[in-house]
């Protein structure tokens, strides 16, 4: 099988695949492979993006870097039998960073795939439709801004919170997040909630 994303959510497939006895897990990842160890454009105190090696991946899985996927190839039956993939060459910004690719003549091949987990990320929420039309403020990175103590978007009656407020995340960041805006809505209606505030629900599973 082959997971198609090298983050965290590619680790966690990795993982499972593990657990339930895959022949040969493939993970691809779209970017170069990270330093090992802090550059010069991962000065003190930014988040490092450096390699990370997971749990899942120490119980086994092929890592590849700077890898894109062209096709995927059926059996003719609505089997997956195969992956069209293609080596990437990036070229780096001013600062260091990978910042656009082009593919590598001749690279393209096929390789054996009987079940492929999609486990990449996003840039932003679909702006076209719910977003354009009612025309809400978006942040730099493209979601839509609202803060975390009210979450509420520049009209008074739409509030957004989760991947949409925040960027794609963990499914934690999702629940938390639709919890306390829920209760930010409740306060909206009602004036006050007897909804539990996040602090309150963290408290609560550190207590257990």
């Amino acid at each position: 099988m082959v997971v198609i994303g090298g983050g965290d959510t590619g680790s966690d497939c990795v993982g499972t695949s593990n657990r339930h006895g895959a022949i040969s897990i493939t993970q691809l990842e779209l970017l170069p492979k990270p330093p090992t160890e802090r550059t010069s454009y991962m000065p003190l105190p930014t988040y490092p993006m450096i390699l990370k090696t997971s749990t899942s991946h120490e119980e086994g899985a092929d890592r590849k870097w700077a890898i894109a996927t062209k096709e995927f190839i059926g059996d003719g039956n609505g089997n997956l039998k195969a992956l069209k993939l293609v080596d990437l060459q990036w070229t780096a910004s001013a600062d260091g960073r990978p910042a656009r690719f082009t593919e590598v003549a001749g690279s393209e091949r096929e390789v054996p795939c009987e079940l492929a987990f999609l486990a990449m990320g996003f840039v932003h929420p679909q702006h076209s439709g719910m977003v354009e039309d009612p025309a809400v403020e978006l942040d730099e990175r493209g979601n839509v801004k609202a803060t975390e103590k009210a979450y509420q978007t520049s009209i008074p009656k739409v509030f957004a919170a989760g991947d949409m407020r925040r960027g794609q995340s963990l499914v934690v960041w999702a629940i938390s997040e639709g919890r306390e805006c829920a209760r930010k809505v409740d306060e909206f209606l009602m004036g006050s909630s007897q909804l539990e505030s996040k602090d309150a629900s963290l408290m609560a599973m550190m207590l257990g």
